[in-house]
């Protein structure tokens, strides 16, 4: 479980792959279009034991559940969640969040497994300590945001290939998920180039 896309002043928004409607975050740095929320997404990494190999079409059919019950993005109160109960408008609107995306209040018990939620709900209790008011009952959760990532290239712990002299960095290695990590492992592979020319 991790944090993601950390967009202080920012908004949610939606995103549509292969026809699936899912969310992402926005920051701006133009003040006429920030608001007074912070958004984040909470990631959580799933690795599958054989003989199940399709992780991309676990989390697309979990977004898809997610479209089916909301008719597309799915909005719901923290204090909701916790209380076993679906949102709704009349929350929604007399809470202290404003949302910055129009989606449909529901129950996102009915969406993620079990385990999933379970890490979400955990992992804002642990934030929570160390930013107070996230585990507040009107903090919104939209769901789902998914990551569809490459399949892992066999490589090195030098993210050399196979192919002496090949080697694989950014997003293409299917094991870095982040523009941080992106960035240095071409950092990385760079200098161990040139330590052994």
């Amino acid at each position: 479980m991790r944090t993601f896309c950390m967009n202080p002043y920012g908004i949610v928004v939606n995103e549509n792959t292969k026809g699936i409607v899912t969310v992402n975050g926005h920051s701006y740095e133009d003040k006429d279009r920030q608001t007074e929320n912070t958004n984040f997404a909470l990631l959580v990494a799933k690795h599958f034991s054989e003989p199940f190999k399709d992780s991309n079409g676990y989390g697309e059919s979990i977004a898809r559940l997610s479209n089916l019950l909301g008719g597309g993005v799915i909005v719901q109160r923290f204090g909701d969640l916790i209380r076993g109960r679906r949102s709704n408008v009349k929350r929604i609107e007399e809470g202290l969040v404003r949302p910055t995306l129009a989606a449909t209040p529901g129950d996102l018990s009915l969406v993620l497994p079990k385990r999933i939620l379970d890490g979400i709900i955990e992992m804002i209790y642990a934030l929570d300590k160390i930013a107070p008011g996230t585990a507040n009952d009107d903090t919104l959760l939209y769901g789902v945001e998914v990551k569809f990532y490459n399949m892992e290239v066999d490589i090195d712990e030098n993210l050399e290939t196979l192919y002496d002299g090949l080697y694989v960095i950014g997003d293409g290695s299917g094991v870095t998920h982040s523009l941080s990590h992106a960035s240095a492992s071409g950092v990385y592979v760079a200098r161990h180039i040139v330590e052994n020319m």
